[in-house]
């Protein structure tokens, strides 16, 4: 389940990682500036809900592993829900809140595309899992947030470049203002 760009591919993650998608910026005009921009926030978006939820999974079925090699009681499913998320994130964030929200059917995708990782393991059966099973399912899971965490990556470098773009032609334009409002004329370059 790869987010690796698609030379031509239809997908989002296609456009903004794209060779070429943030060359000659300052030849564009804002509104393609801005849209591209869009786009690049809603695929990091997206990706970081994806994020979340692989390792939320991944979260709970290390929560299982560790319960049995120390012993501890079986929990409920809520529970276990409840004991891996008061224990706070586990991985670094850029400190962004949320700028787009995801429409439902990419909320759908994700889940869908976590759960299909997880066929094998039912989380709502993991006491009928072993340990094997357990191991592997971490892993497994573990390899695709690595895939979509150097993906986010990549997407969050164009989207910088895009946001340093947009901020550039503010400061301009705010300096071409303030030159005009003290008596100068502006300077046409």
């Amino acid at each position: 389940m790869s987010d690796a760009p698609k030379t031509g591919g239809k997908r989002r993650v296609d456009e903004v990682l794209a060779e070429g998608f943030t060359d000659g910026l300052g030849q564009l005009d804002d509104d393609e500036v801005r849209r591209r921009r869009d786009l690049a926030r809603a695929e990091l978006e997206y990706l970081s809900f994806l994020r979340r939820l692989l390792q939320g999974r991944r979260d709970i079925l290390r929560d299982e592993l560790d319960r049995r090699r120390s012993g501890g009681e079986p929990q409920s499913v809520v529970e276990r829900v409840v004991s891996v998320l008061s224990e706070g994130s586990r991985g670094p964030s850029r400190g962004e809140a949320p700028m787009i929200p995801l429409p439902d059917e990419e909320l759908a995708l994700a889940r869908r595309r976590v759960e299909r990782l997880l066929s094998d393991a039912n989380l709502s059966n993991l006491l009928s899992l072993s340990e094997q099973d357990l191991e592997a399912a971490v892993a497994l899971i573990g390899e695709e947030e690595r895939g979509v965490s150097a993906t986010r990556s990549r997407v969050i470098e164009v989207l910088d470049l895009l946001q340093e773009e947009m901020k550039g032609r503010l400061r301009e334009r705010h300096g071409t203002l303030a030159q005009a409002g003290d008596g100068s004329e502006p300077d046409p370059d």
